[in-house]
């Protein structure tokens, strides 16, 4: 539902992403996508903006990084400026390809709150979704553009495509156009010139 107008969202965009979009020295578009939208700056960009916000991060560096082991807070310290941090590290290796990661983070080792090395490595996991989510929305949902660096305009095309991506989830239609969001993506342009009430037609979709 929809808050009443004048009203601010029960939710809303990291200020991150909307501040960074919202610049005018914003990046160019590369490959036809924001890189505000996938990867519009280094690791380093996000740690140091996240960590005076009292951020939790989990965050993939290459593997070319310099790092320093701090023997006083048994932390790694990450990268090679004269400012850079201490922060916890931690590599894990694929045997298939042999391949190493490294994830820098800042979430407890100890403590109540402490979270282990493979629960780490299982957050890091789970981007794969998100990527995928903003794959769909970029290439299907025209976001592949910011049509404003307005922070509200950039707010208001985000929640329109998220809108749009939930509704897709929702919507059920004939087994023989298939069932993923991009079948439903298809079947909508290429049957709505055979239904003359848009709104009973979308009643029908979303009761089956």
């Amino acid at each position: 539902m929809a808050p009443p107008c004048g009203q601010k969202p029960p939710c809303s965009f990291s200020p991150l992403v909307v501040r960074v979009a919202s610049r005018r020295e914003a990046p160019p578009l590369v490959g036809g996508f924001s890189p505000l939208l996938r990867a519009p700056c280094s690791p380093a960009f996000f740690i140091q903006e996240l960590v005076p916000e009292n951020k939790y991060f989990v965050l993939r560096i290459k593997n070319n990084w310099k790092l320093e082991f701090d023997d006083s807070s048994g932390l790694v310290k990450v990268g090679a400026s004269q400012d850079a941090q201490s922060y916890r590290v931690i590599n894990f290796c694929d045997l298939e390809t042999k391949t190493e990661f490294r994830l820098v983070t800042n979430l407890p080792s100890t403590g109540e709150a402490a979270v282990s090395d493979h629960e780490i490595r299982d957050t890091y996991r789970l981007r794969w979704g998100g990527e995928l989510l903003w794959k769909f929305l970029k290439m299907h949902l025209k976001l592949d553009k910011l049509i404003t660096k307005n922070v509200n305009g950039i707010t208001i095309q985000i929640f329109v495509s998220l809108i749009a991506y939930l509704i897709l989830q929702l919507l059920s239609i004939p087994q023989q156009w298939g069932h993923t969001l991009l079948d439903k993506f298809r079947y909508l342009p290429s049957c709505m010139c055979q239904k003359i009430s848009y709104v009973h037609w979308f009643e029908e979709m979303m009761s089956c």
